[in-house]
């Protein structure tokens, strides 16, 4: 899977960009911990992959990670896309991250 880098918008390695941020409100009680639970099916170094080409500043064309993507499930997919886009800092961008995080997903499926 290619999410290209002619995708990408203005912001340092995503970790770099959010690590730290203060959360958005949980938008349901609960929401966060179901969070927490996708994202610990995959292992740090494919969240980072997919964190990046979420950010379209990576490609997710690694195998297992992609296996990973799918293992945890399109509810987990939207999940992760849909909070990013309540940072106040990335907002502006949150059409980009809903399009990559489909975009990762569509394509993870079909390998």
């Amino acid at each position: 899977m290619v999410i290209g880098d002619e995708d990408a918008f203005e912001s340092p390695t995503p970790i770099d960009t959010w690590f730290g941020l203060p959360l958005p409100p949980q938008p349901r009680p609960g929401y966060y911990k179901y969070l927490g639970d996708c994202i610990d099916k995959t292992t740090q170094a494919c969240g980072v992959k997919i964190s990046k080409a979420i950010f379209g500043n990576g490609n997710l064309d690694e195998f297992a990670c992609c296996k990973k993507v799918v293992e945890a499930g399109y509810l987990c997919n939207r999940a992760l896309t849909y909070i990013l886009a309540k940072f106040d800092k990335f907002k502006p961008y949150a059409a980009t991250i809903f399009q990559n995080g489909e975009a990762i997903f569509d394509q993870c499926s079909k390998s």
